[in-house]
């Protein structure tokens, strides 16, 4: 009864197929029925064992020490997600045999359930791609110099790069042409795709130009003008910039515009271990007078302050004025203090003199770079300063 219907010659792509040659559509529905379990079967038991051994070889390569990539990706279940493929590519392989049954409706299921089983293998190749990219990040994430070189903006890259990659094949699965003839098309949308991917271009030459030059990196502490942002790097990604600020809001900047704008990074006083003071004190110029005998015993008597040495004699009286002792001894005090920098400059001067008094500068660098504590240190120092400054005669100027 069977033995004229089923009969083996080669297809169309050259493949061996299977042709049922039947009248009766009962018999075509029992035959296409049985052979969409049998191919379901099939799938479902080869995805059952792929995936048990699999994850299985994988797991047991994972315990090495030296296996760390090897378990960030079974972490973001790279593995689970290749395991669909085999059931796809069976049901691809097993969709010509549709074409060989005799009635048209049922042979024209063949195409369209190999395209779509193909479709399924390009998707899932597709999201094991993005787990491996992600297992990237994660275990790149662990090393000393993630935070100086950031690698999230060429991930992003890739990313962008799968996605088409994926669109184009499925494009060309779906209208049966080469992927060769999309890709001669993209020179002619390259005008279009420049417009439509502008931000994204711009970014991705800026995120290449700020890991190349270690312009930025996670942690840095920056200020950009022409913005509200002043505060901590906290994500660098291909077209964005994320920065903290103080007052712990959130600034998004476009990555471009740290190049074409500029920006001040804190980095190297971080490095240094120092951070400059920079304060000027205006000083009424009526104050101002020579050294006398009544001053120096003042001075002398006074428990508030020690002068140094050199200060302490009246031969100072016919060189030095109240302001020029109070310079010199805001140099030997800044000098003993345990706060201040003493390998770095430290600079007491005179700014040209306005009408709001006669200001005196004061450059030096403590020995601390937390906001708070260098603060509470720069406070703690000119309050002393104020405090001497009636001692050695002199007034601060202040509009009245």
């Amino acid at each position: 009864m069977f033995g004229d219907m089923f009969r083996f010659a080669e297809g169309p792509d050259g493949w061996p197929r299977i042709y049922v040659q039947t009248d009766s559509l009962p018999v075509a529905i029992v035959i296409v029925a049985g052979l969409l379990l049998s191919i379901a079967l099939a799938s479902v038991l080869c995805y059952a064992v792929t995936r048990i051994l699999l994850l299985w070889v994988v797991r047991r390569l994972a315990r090495g020490e030296h296996r760390k990539w090897l378990r960030a990706a079974e972490r973001h279940k790279v593995f689970d997600r290749l395991a669909p493929i085999v059931p796809a590519w069976i049901v691809y392989l097993s969709a010509p045999l549709l074409t060989g049954v005799s009635f048209p409706i049922i042979s024209m299921l063949g195409r369209p359930v190999g395209v779509i089983a193909a479709c399924f293998m390009v998707y899932a190749a597709l999201r094991a791609g993005f787990a491996f990219l992600a297992s990237i990040e994660d275990r790149y994430s662990h090393f000393p110099h993630a935070s100086e070189r950031p690698i999230k903006s060429f991930l992003q890259v890739a990313t962008i790069v799968l996605y088409l990659m994926a669109l184009i094949a499925i494009v060309s699965l779906l209208l049966d042409r080469s992927p060769t003839y999309f890709l001669t098309g993209v020179s002619a949308m390259t005008a279009l795709l420049i417009i439509v991917f502008r931000d994204s271009l711009l970014g991705f030459v800026a995120s290449i130009q700020l890991a190349a030059y270690d312009m930025l990196r996670i942690g840095d502490w920056i200020e950009v003008p022409g913005y509200v942002a002043d505060g901590v790097v906290t994500d660098i990604s291909l077209n964005t910039i994320k920065v903290q600020n103080f007052d712990n809001t959130i600034v998004t900047l476009p990555s471009y515009v740290l190049l074409s704008n500029g920006v001040k990074n804190w980095r190297g006083m971080m490095d240094s271990g120092a951070r400059r003071v920079r304060h000027a004190i205006p000083f009424d110029a009526d104050s101002v007078r020579l050294c006398d005998d009544a001053l120096l015993g003042a001075l002398r008597a006074s428990p508030a302050l020690r002068l140094p040495p050199a200060l302490d004699t009246a031969a100072v009286r016919d060189s030095l004025t109240n302001l020029g002792m109070l310079r010199a001894y805001m140099m030997a005090y800044f000098r003993e203090h345990p706060a201040i920098r003493a390998d770095m400059p430290l600079v007491i001067r005179h700014v040209q003199s306005t009408s709001q008094g006669l200001p005196l500068e004061v450059f030096l660098f403590v020995n601390v770079t937390d906001w708070q504590t260098y603060e509470q240190v720069q406070s703690d120092l000119f309050d002393h300063v104020y405090g001497v400054l009636p001692l050695f005669g002199l007034r601060v100027w202040q509009k009245r």
